[in-house]
């Protein structure tokens, strides 16, 4: 495990508006991962991995391409985006060393927001998602992608995978108040490992087998991939981008409804 967060006292917030707090705590957060950079690495790395063999495997042949319509980097670019959404998990493990530290109790003795808290966290992991979203978007730009959306497509895509990795985020952070054991957390995200499997990966979404694609209609992952897809390959189509829209933020209000129940329960039992 890596060593524990800083334990140093938060500024006092009596009176302190919520948005107040939540950037007060996020700015703890974001000293401690800039303290300790290299928790980026692993997923980052796998990520580009992934981009690169996924390029190689299937960039130069003329079938794929023709399927997925022109420039392959920009059908699997999106797939290693979603990919580093993994990172957003470091949300639950930070919360669980600070239980593990004592520092979870001192902030409850603190006229906080058990919301502020918990969202707090959830955006540190959307910040790491973002993050490791914006270098890998530039390695594939090295490989040769293309957006048909150009910078501004780009920023949407970002947009997307920030609003994705606060859901996520807030799962591992439900999940790690929960177990409060740092091992049992990270087993937890890999769970998200089948539902980006699930999903119309490596091929369109009319070119799946049939059991898959019942799977993959009620899979979040696959309105976000589709609506990241749209501004790499189709331009600004409303449609695929209002479901990533709608299914990003419907995940993240869950996550964060369920995470700030979890935080309120172990608050009760303090």
């Amino acid at each position: 495990m890596s060593e524990p967060l800083s334990t140093a006292p938060a500024p006092a917030t009596t009176g302190v508006a919520f948005p107040v707090q939540v950037a007060l705590l996020t700015r703890r957060f974001v000293r401690n991962l800039i303290r300790q950079p290299a928790v980026l690495l692993p997923n980052l790395g796998i990520s580009v991995f992934f981009l690169i063999v996924y390029y190689g495997s299937f960039g130069d042949s003329p079938a794929v391409v023709q399927l997925t319509g022109g420039n392959y980097l920009n059908f699997v670019l999106p797939v290693t985006v979603l990919f580093a959404s993994i990172s957003g998990g470091a949300a639950g493990l930070t919360l669980v060393e600070d239980l593990e530290s004592g520092y979870f109790r001192r902030q409850l003795a603190m006229p906080l927001s058990r919301t502020a808290i918990v969202l707090s966290a959830m955006l540190l992991g959307a910040l790491q998602v973002t993050v490791e979203a914006i270098l890998i978007i530039g390695v594939g730009l090295i490989l040769g992608a293309d957006p048909v959306t150009g910078f501004p497509g780009l920023l949407a895509v970002l947009l997307f995978s920030l609003l994705w990795g606060l859901g996520f985020a807030g799962y591992s952070v439900a999940t790690g108040l929960l177990t409060g054991n740092a091992r049992a957390a990270q087993s937890a995200t890999f769970i998200f490992f089948p539902l980006l499997f699930l999903a119309p990966v490596f091929l369109p979404f009319d070119q799946l087998a049939p059991w898959i694609q019942v799977v993959a209609r009620v899979n979040p992952t696959t309105y976000m991939l589709e609506g990241m897809r749209s501004l790499m390959i189709d331009g600004w189509v409303a449609w695929p981008l209002a479901k990533a829209l709608i299914a990003g933020t419907l995940f993240a209000g869950i996550t964060l409804t369920w995470a700030a129940r979890v935080a309120v329960r172990k608050t009760s039992r303090s």
